[in-house]
């Protein structure tokens, strides 16, 4: 092994210096190794199927450990390549070297301290590697499925069974249901169970242009407060808003067997998959200040009220509603079997068979929840006793039905959704920080090895000292401007660092012969990693430009439309366009680097 080193040392030396200088080909090797690593680490993280009952499971790296794991073995890297490296200078030394030779080594380093440090993105890929083999589509869409079906029994929460969530049959999802006592009209047709009181509407609408939301023939109707009284919620379709108000009470006991919580009731979906391609108009009904015409018919109960059915819920409602019109107990039964199954697949807490959960929800008279169901284990300190004082009826109501069957179902949310989680997760959308940090370090080794550690230091200084009086001129403009557009001070302090920066950056370009050679040193330091974010000043001024102009459009505020600016119209590939640019600046930049060279000292 030894001997293969030495040949191939020697290979490289004779016939790519840099290569050899650099260490490249033997950091890439060993970075590589340790990559294989981070990536098996990875792929067996989850294996054990109770860790993705936690939520956000795909950070997992930054939690047990990995993260700092992995900073200690790139900081050792990269120290002890440094350490090799450094024993050779062949710029300091004045051996025979060219620009091509100069930016191959800026390459290297970058290509090296890249490769050191992207342990995560391995780590991540194994993770996602083994979730996608071992919780295929297939699998979780038909896991998902029947879970949805079997959480119309899971009857946990009494308010996903009350009779203001039908949507279906048809009569449910045409007509509006109030369910706020303080709006019932007793006088008229309504249904109660407990001191809950329920009532139906016919809804009436208002359409308004969507950019013209004030014009002359909505006016009158608006300013009339008996036609704007019962404000429900508003639609907008292309260039049209459409508002809605109850209108009449209707009578719909003929369609309800029962007021009391059904699972007939019952429309909720337990998980929506990131693969479900439902396009799911959701509605929210809405009393509150969002529509200000109708906020004083109810200031004076101090109330913000809100509640959403969709698509969704229609659908699931009348998925629901099917299976028990069905009225299969063995059908019901493989459901909760079936379910209980994927719970087990998934180590979730519970303590239900199903047999017993069959004998708490089969009740086929009107499928009534005569039983509740705990979301976690009974506490030794049970606060739902039926005895206990100062509750409602409705709370005895649940109170009395619940019981100490459990089942931890936000164990199995979290499954589901870390699992199309990690599926969905893009590790690579993470190398912009990975690239720049990279990129950072590289121009200081190569700072470094350029112009010393004496013009490195003077470097960090004179920044420091730059942004502290561009950081007190903003200050004092801002102050003497208080209480007016700061937009001035903004252009001001733009215009003025990029003066400052274009000086910089030109001053070992135009006139090295004529100033110090360490000041030169230090203007082109601060040019080799500064000119990314000079680009990036440029950019951010003519967005500035853009965006005022465009809202000093006269029909800016009458379209509502929005600025697409420069910055915005490229977005996070202003990160790729300013990294590459960097890059090339400084292959165009080693000639000046050896043209400062080549000056004498003082």
């Amino acid at each position: 092994m030894k001997n293969f080193i030495y040949k191939t040392n020697q290979y490289l030396l004779e016939r790519y210096p840099t290569i050899w200088n650099t260490r490249l080909v033997w950091m890439l090797l060993s970075a590589l190794i340790l990559h294989l690593i981070f990536f098996v680490f990875g792929f067996f993280t989850l294996s054990n199927p109770e860790m993705l009952q936690e939520r956000y499971v795909k950070d997992i790296f930054f939690e047990n450990g990995s993260v700092f794991l992995s900073i200690i073995i790139s900081t050792l890297l990269l120290v002890a390549w440094l350490i090799y490296m450094f024993k050779n200078n062949a710029f300091k030394n004045f051996y025979p070297t060219n620009s091509f030779k100069l930016f191959g080594q800026f390459v290297s380093y970058l290509v090296i301290i890249f490769a050191c440090t992207t342990f995560y993105l391995s780590y991540q890929y194994g993770l996602k590697t083994y979730i996608a083999s071992t919780y295929p589509d297939a699998q979780i869409n038909k896991e998902i499925q029947i879970t949805n079906d079997a959480y119309l029994f899971l009857s946990e929460d009494l308010e996903d069974y009350t009779l203001n969530q039908r949507r279906f049959p048809k009569p449910f999802n045409e007509f509006y249901c109030e369910d706020n006592n303080k709006f019932i009209d007793y006088n008229k047709p309504h249904l109660s169970f407990e001191e809950d009181s329920y009532q139906y509407y016919t809804l009436r609408t208002i359409e308004t242009p969507i950019d013209e939301p004030y014009n002359n023939n909505i006016a009158e109707s608006y300013n009339d407060s008996t036609r704007n009284k019962g404000f429900v919620y508003s639609k907008t379709v292309d260039s049209i808003r459409t508002y809605y108000f109850k209108d009449s009470v209707v009578n719909l006991q003929e369609w309800i067997k029962t007021p009391i919580p059904s699972y007939y009731n019952m429309s909720s979906t337990f998980f929506v998959s990131t693969n479900d391609n439902l396009d799911d108009d959701e509605l929210t009904y809405n009393y509150s200040s969002d529509y200000e015409y109708n906020y004083e018919e109810y200031s004076d109960y101090d109330y913000n009220y809100r509640k959403s059915f969709s698509i969704r819920h229609q659908l699931r409602n009348k998925r629901n509603y099917e299976l028990l019109e069905r009225n299969d107990k063995n059908e019901i039964k493989q459901l909760l079997e079936d379910f209980l199954v994927i719970s087990k697949t998934y180590k979730i807490d519970h303590n239900l068979t199903s047999n017993e959960w069959l004998n708490l929800v089969y009740h086929p008279n009107n499928y009534e929840v005569k039983n509740f169901i705990r979301d976690q284990v009974k506490d030794a300190y049970d606060y739902t006793s039926p005895i206990a004082v100062d509750i409602t009826k409705t709370q005895a109501f649940y109170n009395n039905r619940l019981t100490d069957y459990h089942y931890d179902n936000s164990s199995l949310h979290n499954v589901f959704e870390n699992i199309e989680n990690i599926k969905d997760s893009e590790p690579i959308e993470s190398i912009h920080v990975f690239m720049w940090l990279a990129f950072f370090f590289a121009s200081i080794i190569f700072i470094f090895r350029i112009t010393g550690l004496k013009h490195l230091l003077f470097s960090v200084i004179t920044v420091g000292v730059l942004t502290l009086i561009v950081s007190l001129l903003a200050a004092l403009l801002f102050y003497v401007t208080a209480g007016g557009s700061d937009d001035g001070a903004i252009y001001f302090i733009s215009y003025f660092t990029l003066a400052l920066g274009t000086l910089i950056i030109c001053i070992p370009i135009f006139f090295y012969n004529s100033i110090k050679k360490i000041i030169v040193a230090i203007c082109l330091n601060i040019s080799l990693i500064g000119f990314s974010l000079y680009l990036f000043l440029i950019v951010g001024i003519i967005s500035m430009h853009q965006n005022n102009a465009c809202r000093d459009d006269i029909d800016y505020y009458k379209s509502y439309h929005d600025c697409n600016t420069l910055m915005e119209s490229v977005g996070l590939n202003w990160s790729w366009i300013l990294f590459f640019s960097a890059i090339i600046f400084i292959f165009f930049y080693t000639k000046i680097i050896k043209n400062w060279k080549s000056l004498p000292e003082g």
